[in-house]
């Protein structure tokens, strides 16, 4: 409950009338004190029971949208009082909406629903919690005003960018093979090695029956383990090392609704990690679209490591990271490879995205190459960030074996695929 001004102006007018009828004994003054303490007291008991039974509905379909689209949500107030709300002010406190100014809603009756619609065009990766929602309502003399907030557990996880790319230069077609493993286990494999006797902890449904009756004891089916190579992508997210211009954060939203379908196509901001973030995440999925086996390691604000695996779920948990990622690491590029190596099979790929190079990755990369692992290096050119203007007569189109060079600007699309 907040007191606003009027009731310190009538508070004040009515110790002032009160004093009055104590020195002049007036009726007039009398009725006036008591009109004006009744005042007091009725907006108190309305501004009371101004929020009683109000409910509040967040309604969202998507709840992951990639950065650049449009985000539609719903929000449903409800009266379930017999009293009609003579106003409801709603005000959104998510940080991605709170710029947004209030709604107001007035004459809402018995069992009534207010709705009000939210389309919000998403330049910012991240998560956001949709909530909570302050609604506000008084007496109707504005003496009194009532408070009340509404927790809720909607979300949104905005991804960064994935470009469509056709192609990918991290080996030729016939290296891209499978490196044989000949390491047995009783997961189904396409590789079938044939069976061995049941041991304790073994998997019921491996048991193969024919073989369990002729021999009289239990024996189950043994498979290769999968032999396809995996494809590992390391993100740079050390602090310091990527140039971004310093700028007032854009806004998550668009609050000019009528030219939606007119609004310009999302580009990326002049900042070199989330360029990083967005070929991260562009790989990941062109990999994964081809059925390959795709890793993730990164260290920024907290280190993500996801084993490598394949399918539409290893694809959101990896854009799951790369939404909220920052590039604010203390791990050099170089100690993350050397800590996770030993847990990637050779034949393996690994693909570096990083601005800065330095002999003690290359020497790693030598060393790796040569006990069977293969690399490309994606570099991202931090100086064409600072000086657009210039970039292209100063690095010319020159090309790096094992390299992409990525400058601000560039057409993604067209640079990993052509590459």
């Amino acid at each position: 409950m907040r007191l606003n001004r009027r009731f310190y102006f009538l508070t004040a007018s009515a110790c002032f009338v009160f004093l009055l009828w104590i020195l002049l004994f007036d009726d007039l003054l009398l009725g006036i004190w008591l009109g004006l303490v009744l005042l007091l007291f009725i907006s108190f008991i309305l501004s009371r029971i101004s929020l009683a039974g109000v409910e509040v509905k967040r309604i969202s379909r998507i709840k992951n949208q990639e950065i650049g689209g449009i985000f539609e949500e719903r929000l449903e107030i409800k009266n379930n009082s017999k009293i009609v709300k003579l106003w409801l002010e709603v005000i959104d406190h998510s940080i991605i909406l709170s710029k947004i100014s209030s709604r107001v809603i007035t004459g809402l009756g018995k069992n009534k629903v207010g709705l009000f619609s939210s389309t919000i065009i998403l330049n910012k990766r991240g998560f956001f919690q949709l909530g909570p929602t302050q609604v506000i309502s008084g007496d109707p003399f504005g003496i009194f005003t009532a408070s009340k907030f509404f927790q809720h557990s909607n979300y949104l996880i905005v991804f960064p960018k994935i470009f469509n790319i056709n192609g990918f230069p991290l080996l030729p077609s016939a290296e891209l093979g499978e490196v044989t493993l000949r390491t047995q286990t009783t997961n189904t494999t396409p590789q079938a090695a044939g069976v061995r006797e049941f041991f304790p902890g073994d998997p019921l449904n491996r048991v193969h029956w024919p073989t369990t009756l002729k021999r009289n004891k239990l024996m189950v089916k043994e498979f290769d383990e999968d032999t396809q190579s995996s494809v590992w992508i390391f993100l740079d997210s050390m602090i310091g090392i990527y140039w971004r211009e310093e700028l007032p954060e854009p806004p998550s939203f668009d609050r000019n609704f009528a030219p939606l379908s007119r609004s310009p196509k999302y580009q990326l901001p002049r900042d070199s990690y989330e360029y990083a973030v967005s070929i991260s995440a562009t790989i990941a999925d062109f990999f994964l679209r081809r059925n390959r086996l795709v890793g993730f390691a990164s260290a920024g604000n907290v280190s993500y490591i996801i084993p490598a695996d394949k399918g539409q779920r290893q694809l959101a948990k990896i854009l799951e990271k790369l939404a909220v990622i920052k590039g604010e690491g203390k791990l050099p590029l170089s100690q993350l490879i050397e800590k996770q190596i030993r847990n990637i099979p050779r034949g393996s790929s690994l693909i570096l995205i990083t601005p800065a190079i330095d002999e003690h990755i290359e020497s790693l990369l030598e060393t790796q190459r040569r006990k069977g692992y293969r690399s490309i290096i994606i570099l991202i050119q931090n100086d064409t960030f600072k000086n657009h203007e210039n970039y292209r007569s100063e690095l010319g189109e020159k090309k790096m074996p094992n390299k992409i060079s990525v400058s601000f600007g560039d057409n993604l699309e067209t640079v990993l695929s052509n590459n």
